[in-house]
């Protein structure tokens, strides 16, 4: 294990090194007190540890942290400050653990079992044979298949901000979302200053989270903002879309493929948190499955099959109740099946909400 200490108090330095050393934990301590120094280095690329004082100059701990993590994702790091306890409290959400300073050695002990148990917990396992995908139909969910076992993995996020953000990325994944942009819709009322650090905490809060799931993503930062990276993962309104666009024409043969793939859309796009800026994507892949269900219905009513296009029919509008289309195809198939009141009370909520859009 490594660990690398920075602080611009050289005596406070010197002490926290010389009690790491008397753990016998780590077997190469370097130390720092410019953090712009630190920047510039590559030295962290194989460090376990970071310690970091927040109050100095040029760049704050939290600054730093989270630049560090950018190039190394599964650095560790312990926040060491003057302030007391209730002072911190946020710094605590975001790092392994925190000292105050003057550094106690029994408490720095603590914090050293925190450090091996973490690190514990991140050792690669094997995953052969799992599938793991990402859930945006809905609500943001992670879930892993193992012969043919869907099982949910739970999470918990700091915060709902810290979620959404995460779900813009994922949105983007593979392009690069500007920090400007990210402030504009997430802090648009803060001070600059004040919301790069919220967005510095924010983005530290996630890169801990996701470096607890079992399979591979990053946040990297760029010069002008962050891109999320996924490896090893599929994400299931890409792959919706995807089957979409590979399906062959409907027939005989392949409806029941088409719609188990109707099917498998269960609800809108981040439909239960209500994201603003995922309405036009929300409102594109809602208009794709309803052209489906269009295709589905046309298709089942030529092969006489009515009663399975009814289907189709309500299981769109436990989606799309309001959809016009829908509500005309059902009115259709109550009269041809004989089911003349529910033609009727459909058409009259059909008629109640047109008169409405007048």
């Amino acid at each position: 294990m490594k660990a690398l200490i920075v602080d611009d108090e050289e005596l406070a330095l010197l002490h926290l090194k010389h009690m790491l050393e008397r753990t016998n934990f780590f077997q190469s301590i370097a130390t720092f007190q410019d953090p712009v120094e630190v920047q510039e280095l590559s030295a962290f690329l194989d460090v376990d540890t970071v310690f970091l004082d927040i109050e100095m100059p040029g760049i704050n701990g939290i600054e730093l942290a989270e630049a560090i993590q950018s190039i190394n994702e599964n650095i560790q790091v312990v926040f060491i400050t003057a302030f007391d306890e209730f002072a911190i409290k946020a710094f605590e959400l975001n790092a392994v653990d925190y000292l105050l300073k003057p550094v106690d050695y029994a408490r720095l002990v603590k914090t050293i079992e925190r450090i091996r148990m973490n690190g514990m917990l991140r050792s690669p396992a094997d995953h052969t044979g799992k599938n793991f995908f990402i859930q945006c139909f809905g609500s943001l969910q992670f879930h892993q298949m193992e012969d043919g076992a869907k099982t949910y993995i739970p999470v918990k996020w700091r915060t709902s901000k810290a979620r959404e953000i995460y779900a813009y990325l994922l949105h983007h994944q593979g392009h690069v979302v500007s920090k400007d942009t990210l402030i504009d819709l997430f802090w648009p009322n803060y001070d600059f200053s004040k919301a790069s650090t919220q967005l510095y905490s924010t983005i530290y809060q996630i890169r801990k989270l996701i470096g607890q799931l079992p399979f591979s993503q990053s946040i990297e930062k760029t010069d002008t903002g962050y891109i999320l990276r996924l490896s090893g993962v599929k994400v299931d309104a890409i792959e919706w879309e995807k089957s979409l666009k590979e399906s062959p024409p409907i027939n005989k043969a392949t409806i029941n493929k088409q719609m188990d793939m109707f099917m498998s859309y269960r609800d809108h796009y981040f439909g239960e948190h209500g994201y603003l800026w995922a309405e036009p994507e929300k409102a594109r892949l809602a208009q794709l499955w309803l052209g489906k269900a269009y295709e589905l219905i046309d298709f089942l009513i030529d092969e006489k099959n009515d009663h399975q296009a009814l289907d189709v029919c309500l299981q769109a509008e436990k989606i799309e109740p309001c959809d016009h289309n829908i509500m005309q195809y059902k009115i259709k198939l109550f009269n041809k099946i004989g089911n003349v009141e529910e033609a009727i009370k459909e058409y009259e909520r059909y008629k109640r909400m047109k008169d409405q859009m007048k």
